[in-house]
C-alpha cells in the first residue's frame, strides 16, 4: 500500500523503530522495536553483539564485512541459506512522539521519493526494506540485496512477505559502530577512524596558509638558533652539498613542521587531570583513552550535522556501541547514561554495566539469553505497571542490584543470616562458588519486597527461587508477592522452612545442636586462657535447646556463617540442611552444568 501525497508536517527527525532478523548467527528468528536508547544487557556470548553487527550492516556496512559465520547454524548442524534482515523506519517528531507523514526532506533527498512510503493501519506513514544476503556458492562470494518492503506483517508471517523494487542506498540515515576495543591514540593515526575523517576535513584559507607557515619558519629559525645541538647538527648535515647537487639554501632544520599539511598530519592530544601538568593521552590509561575516542566520535557526528544543514539536508545517525563501560571506574560508568542521552540520533548500545543498566528507563532495556544455540530476547517490564510499582523496581532491583540482569540465577530470602549462610552451602554443593555458575543469593530486607525481583525476573526469564522462613507472617508476604506477580502461590520454585520454623529453630530441629553449639563456641572466640575456653564450653554444652535458639536469633548476622561452616565441616549426608538441600537438587534441574575443572 503506497501512501498518498501528503503535506508534510514541520518536522525532520526519524526514528529506526523495529528489526527483524533471521538467521544471523545465533538470531534465528529475532524481533526488536527501538526507541532512541535502548540498552542491550545479558551474559556474554548471548548475541547483543551479533545484533548490533546485523542491524549495522542492514543500514549500510560494506558486504566485505560478511563471512560464513555469519549465517546461523542449528543443532544439526546445517547452515541456513540466507540472512535476513527487516527495517522499519517512521517519522517522529523533536520529542520522540510517533507522527503522521515524513517531512519532505526525507522523502526528497534519502527516500528516493514517496513511491517507496507506505501506510500503517492508521493511515501513518512508513519506510519497510528488507536486507537479504547469500552465499554464492559458485564465486565463493556472498550477495547482499536490499529491497522495498510494501507492508509490516505480524511476526508470526513476517519472512513470507514479497519484496517490490530496490532500496536506496541511505546517505542521511548514517550508521556507525564503534566496537569495545577502541583508543583515541589510534584514532589519531588511523585515516578511517572519526577523528582521522574529521582531520581530513580541516581546511585553511590560502592567504592564512601563507600566513601560518611564514610564522612556522621563524619559529623553527628561533627554536635553532636557541639550540647549541640542533646548530651543531645542521652544520655537519651541510655537507650533503658537497656530495650531492643542491639548488636553493641547502639543510634546514625542522623541529616543527613548516607546512600547514604536515602539521595536522601530527595532531596530538593533551589532557590535564586537574594536577596543574598536562600530558599526552599516550601517557593516560585505557579508561581516559578509550572515552576519549568516543568524545571525537560525537565531534564527527555532531560536524557532520552542522554540514547536512548547510546543505538543508536531513541527518540521523544510528551509533551502535559495544560496551562504554570498558576500562571506566564505577562512578564513571554511572555517568555513561546521561552523556549517552544527549547525543543526537539513536545510541544502540551493549553492556555488562550494572552501574549503566541502573540508570537507565525499563522500557530501554533488553535482555538478551541464550536457548541452546539460538538467542532470546525479552523485554523488561514497564507498560504493564503502575508508577509505583516501577518506583520499586528501580529502587530496588535497577539502583543497587543492577548485577543481578547478568546472574544465571537468582536465589531470594529476606534477611542477611541466608546471605552469609546459603553460598557457604552451595559452596560445598557444587564444589566451587556460586558465582562461578552465575548464581546470585540476595537479600530483598524483609517481608514484602520479594515483588520487584520476581516482577523483574520472570519478565527476562532468569531462574529465581526463595527460601523462605516458615514464620506465618514470612509465608503471607511471599504468597501476597506471587499473587500479585500472576503466579500460583504453589510455585515449585518456593521453598519454604517446615514447621513454621525460622532457620535457627529449623536446624535445632533437624539434629544439628552439636555443630550449633560448636559455632557459637568458636564465635566466642578469643578466650582469656585454656581454663576459660573450656568453662565457657562446657556452659555452651549444656543450654536446652530454646536457650540455643534464643542465642541464634540475638546473633543472626555474626553467627551465620560460624554455623554454616559447622555442619558443612560433617562432610557427609547431612552436612546441607534438608530444606537447602532441596532447594540446590531443583537448581540443579535448571542451570546448565558448569564443566569440570582440568586437572592440572
Amino acid at each position: 500500500m503506497t501512501a498518498a501525497t501528503a503535506t508534510p508536517l514541520p518536522t525532520t527527525h526519524i526514528r529506526v523503530d523495529a528489526v527483524r532478523i533471521g538467521n544471523f548467527r545465533s538470531l534465528r528468528n529475532i524481533e526488536m522495536d527501538l526507541g532512541t536508547i535502548t540498552l542491550l544487557v545479558g551474559m556474554n556470548n548471548t548475541g547483543k553483539t551479533s545484533f548490533l553487527k546485523a542491524l549495522h550492516l542492514a543500514l549500510g556496512a560494506d558486504r566485505r564485512l560478511i563471512s560464513s559465520d555469519d549465517f546461523f547454524i542449528g543443532p544439526d548442524g546445517n547452515e541456513a541459506a540466507k540472512i535476513l534482515i527487516d527495517v522499519r523506519i517512521v517519522p517522529v517528531d523533536a520529542d520522540g512522539n510517533r507522527c503522521q507523514h515524513f517531512d519532505q526532506s526525507w522523502i526528497d533527498n534519502d527516500f528516493g521519493g514517496s513511491n517507496l512510503i507506505s501506510l500503517d493501519s492508521e493511515d501513518r506513514d512508513f519506510l519497510a526494506f528488507r536486507t537479504q544476503i547469500t552465499h554464492d556458492v559458485v564465486k565463493n562470494d556472498f550477495t547482499l540485496e536490499r529491497q522495498i518492503l510494501p507492508d509490516w506483517p505480524p511476526f508470526a508471517t513476517w519472512q513470507e512477505v514479497a519484496t517490490r523494487g530496490r532500496a536506496p542506498r541511505f546517505e542521511q540515515l548514517a550508521s556507525f559502530f564503534i566496537d569495545a576495543q577502541r583508543d583515541v591514540i589510534g584514532d589519531l593515526r588511523a585515516r578511517g577512524s572519526y577523528m582521522g575523517k574529521l582531520l581530513s576535513k580541516i581546511e585553511i584559507p590560502d592567504a592564512a596558509i601563507a600566513e601560518l607557515e611564514e610564522r612556522l619558519r621563524t619559529l623553527n629559525d628561533d627554536i635553532v638558533s636557541q639550540s647549541e645541538v640542533l646548530n651543531h647538527i645542521r652544520t655537519f648535515l651541510a655537507g650533503l652539498n658537497r656530495t650531492l647537487p643542491s639548488f636553493g639554501e641547502g639543510v634546514e632544520i625542522n623541529p616543527v613542521s613548516t607546512k600547514m599539511r604536515d602539521v595536522v598530519k601530527g595532531v596530538g592530544v593533551q589532557f590535564s587531570d586537574g594536577a596543574g601538568s598536562s600530558f599526552p593521552l599516550e601517557s593516560h590509561g585505557m579508561g581516559t583513552r578509550s572515552w576519549a575516542s568516543l568524545l571525537t566520535f560525537d565531534a564527527y557526528v555532531s560536524w557532520t550535522g552542522k554540514l547536512a544543514e548547510r546543505e538543508g539536508l536531513p541527518f540521523h545517525p544510528v551509533l551502535f556501541l559495544e560496551e562504554p563501560e570498558a576500562h571506566l571506574h564505577p562512578n564513571a560508568q554511572r555517568s555513561v547514561y546521561g552523556q549517552l542521552s544527549l547525543g543526537v540520533g539513536q545510541r544502540i548500545v551493549s553492556t555488562h554495566s550494572p552501574y549503566i543498566a541502573g540508570q537507565a528507563n525499563l522500557g530501554e532495556i533488553v535482555y538478551f539469553s541464550k536457548d541452546g544455540v539460538e538467542s532470546k530476547l525479552r523485554r523488561l517490564p514497564s507498560a504493564a505497571l503502575d508508577a509505583e510499582e516501577i518506583r520499586k523496581i528501580r529502587r530496588e532491583v535497577m539502583r543497587t542490584r543492577g548485577e543481578l540482569l547478568f546472574a544465571s540465577a537468582i536465589v531470594l530470602f529476606e534477611g542477611e543470616t541466608e546471605e552469609q549462610a546459603l553460598p557457604i552451602f552451595a559452596s560445598h554443593h557444587w564444589n566451587h562458588h556460586p558465582f562461578e555458575r552465575g548464581v546470585a543469593f540476595v537479600g530483598v530486607g524483609g517481608e514484602g519486597n520479594y515483588f520487584p525481583f520476581i516482577r523483574i525476573f520472570e519478565a527476562i526469564g532468569v531462574p529465581w527461587f526463595i527460601l523462605s522462613d516458615g514464620e506465618q507472617n514470612a509465608c503471607n508476604s511471599v504468597r501476597a508477592a506471587l499473587v500479585k506477580a500472576g503466579l500460583t502461590t504453589a510455585h515449585p520454585n518456593v521453598f519454604t522452612i517446615p514447621n513454621g520454623k525460622a532457620i535457627e529453630g529449623y536446624l535445632i530441629d533437624e539434629g544439628y545442636q552439636a555443630e550449633l553449639k560448636n559455632a557459637v563456641t568458636e564465635f566466642h572466640k578469643p578466650f582469656h586462657n585454656a581454663q576459660h575456653e573450656q568453662a565457657k564450653r562446657t556452659e555452651i554444652m549444656g543450654w536446652s535447646d530454646s536457650d540455643l535458639e534464643a542465642y541464634l536469633k540475638s546473633n543472626k548476622t555474626g553467627m551465620a556463617p560460624h554455623w554454616a561452616k559447622a555442619i558443612i565441616a560433617r562432610n557427609d549426608a547431612r552436612s546441607i540442611p534438608t530444606a537447602i538441600k532441596n532447594l540446590l537438587a531443583k537448581m540443579d534441574q535448571l542451570l546448565i552444568p558448569t564443566p569440570p575443572v582440568p586437572n592440572p
